[in-house]
């Protein structure tokens, strides 16, 4: 737990996650590195916390939210897991 914030309560955490999980269902399309920055910063976990809980490197972590590397597909899914969330893609409609 990141030990700037004070800890939340189960029931305020549970809260915290419910009003994530519908701001993040309300825009789709926003990019990786800010759904789990925001992930992260709602849950307030370290990125070393963060990093380990998803099973990457604190540096892989660290660039991606930083928007220095991409993360592949993999990696996009070991870190959106604790939302239970999985990357998808929104496409555009052929135009014929």
């Amino acid at each position: 737990m990141d030990k700037r914030f004070k800890p939340l309560s189960p029931v305020e955490e549970l809260q915290a996650r419910r009003a994530l999980a519908d701001e993040l269902a309300a825009y789709p399309c926003m990019p990786i590195p800010a759904v789990i920055r925001k992930i992260r910063a709602t849950l307030r976990l370290t990125i070393g916390e963060y990093a380990k809980l998803c099973g990457v490197s604190a540096r892989t972590l660290q660039d991606i939210e930083r928007e220095e590397s991409s993360p592949t597909l993999v990696t996009a899914e070991k870190l959106l897991r604790p939302m239970g969330m999985a990357p998808g893609a929104a496409l555009k409609p052929r135009q014929r």
